[in-house]
């Protein structure tokens, strides 16, 4: 009964943890969909930044060609302006106040007045009179006309300015190593204007590439931008993904503790109802068994003065005394009292002091099977002190 009860618990116990299984099930199926969809985004974007990635290197590698070209370029007109540089470097206060002093210099000198007039005019006002007088107009203020020299924006040359300083620089005289001897500081200024213009027109041939470069430079920048952009995406859907990915690992290691909890549950159950099955036939028995019992006690008070009587008088008497001696003596006794003592019918004193095992023992031992032998066996082996032995046969002590 308690068995049956138990697997009764047991079966309550068990849908329980169906159900919950169930519910655990339904999560993790869940979260396995949510993770499933959250890898084809982070894949998504991991593709898209690959190509960005491709991308950003390609024009990482078209920005370095350019960027080399251009500063090679470059360098073929630094060499221009470093001598633009050093013939200005020759020119003070002192030269040009003796260059201007000059009342008729040589036709060289003032062809060399004349192109530097040219290139600091503004484009528009290119002038018509290049003679030395206007010449020394330009000088006037010394320290001035040098400031705009170093200042010249050599970047920036107009168009009608070039055009006007041509004819001077096609000159084969127009050198300053030729000017030198005529006047210092007129080959400075020759060397300024042939520099100055030679380093104009190298920056002009770079000038595209610049541009393109600087384009190039800001499609890079978008790029990257872009590219760190995506990869930020990407690590916000890794970090959320990691999350899922941990909640899914601790839902299935849930689901999967659930599962055997139950599964061994199940077992149990199982073996129970074996169990139960198996002894369903003693179910039986054992309750006829447990209702003599209840009938026994009742009857112990009267079957314990018996046998207790029959210990202790019938020992030194032979089988045909002791017969009459309980039968015809004392259950009639105990019959006739009141109130009644409850004893068992047709009692066997034998059956409260042993057993068939213990009997089968004492005959391995050589005791006799007879049944004298017996009842003096259990007599001896029951009394609280040593009995007399009236043993003339000697089979007592034999045995």
């Amino acid at each position: 009964k308690s068995t049956a009860a138990q697997v009764d618990d047991l079966k309550a116990k068990l849908a329980s943890q169906e159900v919950e299984l169930k519910q655990k099930n339904e999560d993790a199926d869940k979260l396995i969909k949510i993770v499933g969809e959250e890898t084809e985004k982070v894949s998504k974007e991991k593709a898209i930044a690959d190509e960005e990635e491709k991308k950003v290197a390609k024009i990482n590698r078209e920005v370095s060609i350019k960027q080399r070209d251009c500063e090679e370029d470059l360098a073929k007109a630094e060499p221009a302006l470093k001598a633009a540089g050093a013939a200005l470097d020759t020119l003070n206060k002192t030269n040009l106040t003796e260059l201007k002093s000059f009342g008729q210099p040589p036709p060289i000198v003032v062809e060399v007045a004349s192109a530097v007039m040219v290139l600091l005019a503004k484009p528009t006002k290119i002038p018509k009179d290049r003679s030395w007088k206007a010449s020394k107009i330009m000088m006037a203020k010394v320290d001035q006309f040098l400031n705009e020299l170093i200042t010249f924006d050599k970047e920036n040359i107009h168009e009608n300015n070039l055009k006007a300083v041509e004819p001077y620089l096609k000159n084969k005289e127009f050198d300053d190593n030729n000017v030198r001897g005529k006047s210092f500081a007129a080959a400075g200024l020759c060397s300024w204007v042939i520099n100055i213009v030679s380093f104009y027109k190298v920056f002009c041939e770079v000038e595209p590439k610049r541009l393109a470069l600087a384009a190039a430079d800001r499609q890079l920048k978008e790029a990257q931008d872009k590219l760190a952009k995506i990869k930020k995406k990407i690590k916000t859907l890794d970090d959320n993904l990691a999350a899922l990915t941990a909640q899914f690992e601790e839902a299935t290691a849930a689901k999967v503790k659930c599962q055997q909890e139950a599964d061994a549950t199940n077992q149990t159950i199982s073996l129970a109802n074996r169990l139960v099955g198996g002894l369903a036939s003693e179910k039986v028995r054992w309750g006829d068994t447990v209702e003599k019992f209840r009938e026994q006690e009742k009857m112990l008070p009267g079957d314990v003065l018996l046998t207790a009587a029959y210990l202790s008088y019938a020992g030194c008497f032979s089988k045909r005394y002791r017969l009459i001696m309980l039968n015809d003596k004392w259950l009639p006794f105990l019959s006739s009292l009141q109130p009644k003592i409850p004893i068992t019918d047709n009692l066997d004193p034998m059956t409260l002091l042993t057993d068939g095992a213990t009997i089968a023992v004492w005959n391995n031992e050589g005791l006799p099977s007879d049944r004298m032998s017996t009842e003096n066996a259990t007599i001896l082996t029951s009394a609280e002190r040593w009995p007399l032995m009236i043993d003339p046969q000697l089979q007592g002590v034999k045995w």
